[in-house]
């Protein structure tokens, strides 16, 4: 959309306007590195200010087009390394892919695929692409508007390209690797010429990433920018910085406070965690999470053995050629909450049970995921107790366990040597059993002073606190989502940023569920929460929803999207995430006076310039 276009559509039109429009287009097209009014400009303070949003956008993609103009020549001698992520993983392989390209004497630009336009990819006749899958089956956020671009009828052709796609996904979902699975469909579909066929990698990603990292890298070494060979060469880069505590090698770190917020009535309970960081050397910034790599509950683990009647101190070879006992084995490393794929099979071939086998076909997707609904692993073993495994076929059939990734809810800024944490802990009867979180529960039951928390940094680059301190955040997050926002509220508080802030939480009741009450009471009487907006759904008769509170003040939540606010969402992804971005649509059509075709434009410019970002789950 053009200055003049979205100036008249928030009816701002006239002879000065379009005087001011051309200075203003001028300064850009001619400087290409700084946006600004001219001192005889027409528009108020307020009106410049919520222009900047919109000026700040497209200046840097003025930028942008002009470096690929530049560029376009010297790309054809280099190779894209293209990531759609929702949490950074992609990123961080993506980074990775770099560095081994310059080992190969070839130079990659890594890119997101929010930082780059259909036509871009015409600059490049190699290409890596590296991306997650997000909820059902769909594109991580970053990677949305790339790919409508690139499914429309009028996405560039790309039979000079040279590609291969590498998935991150979980094999226990349905739709595992789909994202990648459609990438891989689509370039080829536009012509591409596929080096290597795509590689989808389950939660344990690092062996097969390296795996694909090295094999491919030769090949597109030998196509080289113009089909001619190119001999490998050592040359100098900095190397992509490892973290000193990762999921591989966590930080043995220590609780010091393990505190309910919800108060007895309520119907969940919530806590809030401090855990010292001391001795770690770990910064981490606003917006990050903390992962932490949990045991099973020691019950849970005795059930396992008791139903497949094995020896809990057998004995178990490890993969690096240790041994352990089994209760050590199902008690650290292995998942034994939900069951895998590959052990549901096992069960329904070995058992011969119909019903089972007729859920396992494919067509009957829908009506197996309702039978799951509530079941674990243990059920299998209880259900069908007929069926007995040795221990090493047993393990055989498991995941290894996984870290939780929580949003962390401090400002190291505030809080120093310290990271929070709010988690809900998870606890409900089932099919006639008493179920439990595995990490939530072990966090909330099984810590004490002699129980480090294995943990890591897992930073999210694109989920913080605006550089510009002056602009306003609107924060959603209901339930356990409010917990990046209590570090944003808490990191500008502590830099004393002068930039407005809006928060949306919600939960079930007031009077049980209001976490952090007092903290954000305190911020409004200082002025660093502007706004304040509730919605606690069952106090009422008809329930309310965060969504439906931004659908109450749309006007204004409209007005500060033009002063250049960002829109940042937490929680849920796979309801309260799409009401929100609905109630979001319906809010800049309304009160833009918008199409509904242009309201997604608006949205989509805001991905882009990272002003509509989300940390859902």
């Amino acid at each position: 959309m053009s200055l003049k276009a979205f100036l008249e559509q928030q009816g701002l039109h006239g002879p000065e306007y379009e005087k001011c429009i051309l200075e203003v287009e001028k300064i850009i097209n001619k400087k290409g590195d700084s946006v600004y009014f001219p001192d005889d400009s027409p528009f108020t303070q307020g009106q410049q200010n919520w222009l900047g949003g919109f000026l700040s956008g497209l200046n840097s993609r003025i930028i942008d087009a002009q470096g690929d103009s530049k560029n376009q020549e010297s790309d054809l001698d280099n190779i894209l390394v293209l990531y759609g992520t929702q949490t950074g993983n992609a990123e961080s392989l993506a980074e990775e892919a770099a560095e081994k390209a310059s080992e190969f004497g070839m130079k990659a630009n890594v890119c997101g695929m929010d930082e780059i336009t259909s036509e871009s990819l015409l600059g490049y006749d190699r290409t890596l692409l590296i991306t997650s899958t997000y909820g059902d089956g769909e594109m991580p956020d970053n990677a949305q508007v790339l790919w409508d671009e690139m499914n429309k009828d009028s996405a560039p052709r790309l039979e000079k390209t040279h590609f291969a796609v590498l998935g991150l996904g979980d094999t226990s979902y349905d739709l595992f690797c789909q994202a990648a699975v459609d990438w891989d469909k689509r370039l080829e579909a536009l012509g591409g010429h596929r080096v290597m066929d795509r590689v989808d990698c389950d939660l344990d990603y690092e062996e097969p990433f390296s795996d694909w990292i090295t094999k491919v890298m030769p090949v597109l070494a030998k196509i080289g920018g113009s089909g001619q060979q190119i001999e490998k060469r050592e040359i100098n880069t900095k190397p992509v910085a490892k973290p000193k505590w990762s999921k591989k090698s966590p930080f043995p770190a220590k609780l010091t406070l393990n505190k309910i917020l919800t108060k007895n009535a309520s119907t969940k309970e919530t806590r809030h965690y401090e855990i010292s960081l001391e001795g770690s050397d770990m910064n981490y910034e606003v917006g990050d999470a903390l992962g932490v790599i949990p045991t099973n509950c020691p019950d849970l683990v005795s059930s396992v053995i008791d139903a497949l009647s094995l020896d809990p101190f057998e004995e178990i070879i490890c993969a690096e050629g240790s041994t352990k006992s089994l209760k050590e084995v199902l008690t650290n490393d292995m998942e034994i909450k939900l069951p895998s794929k590959e052990l549901i099979s096992s069960v329904a071939k070995l058992s011969g049970d119909s019903e089972l086998n007729e859920l396992l076909l494919p067509e009957n997707k829908s009506k197996m995921s309702d039978f799951m609904w509530g079941r674990d692993l243990i059920d299998f073993l209880i259900d069908y107790e007929n069926i007995k495994f040795t221990a090493e076929d047993f393990i055989a059939l498991l995941k290894p366990i996984q870290p939780r990734l929580y949003s962390i809810s401090s400002s190291i800024s505030k809080h120093p040597g310290e990271v929070h944490l709010t988690v809900a802990s998870v606890r409900y009867e089932s099919h006639g059993r008493q179920r439990i979180g595995v990490c939530s529960t072990f966090l909330a039951d099984r810590i004490n002073e002699d129980t480090p928390v294995k943990c890591y940094l897992a930073p999210n680059k694109n989920f913080g606190v605006p550089s510009d301190d002056s602009l306003p955040m609107i924060m959603v997050g209901p339930g356990t989502g409010i917990a990046p926002f209590r570090a944003f509220l808490e990191e500008r508080e502590m830099s004393k940023a002068t930039g407005k802030n809006w928060l949306f939480f919600g939960e079930r009741n007031r009077e049980s569920d209001f976490f952090y009450e007092e903290e954000f009471s305190l911020w409004q009487d200082k002025g660093l929460l502007t706004r304040l907006d509730l919605a606690f759904s069952r106090d009422q008769e008809n329930k309310i929803y965060v969504q439906d509170r931004m659908l109450q003040q749309g006007a204004e939540l409209y007005e500060w999207l033009q002063q250049g606010g960002y829109f940042f969402v937490c929680g849920d992804a796979q309801r309260m995430a799409k009401d929100v971005d609905k109630a979001l649509h319906t809010i800049v059509v309304e009160h833009g006076n918008m199409s509904e075709e242009d309201a997604t434009h608006y949205i989509n410019e805001m991905k882009k310039d990272k002003r509509y970002v989300r940390d859902v789950y």
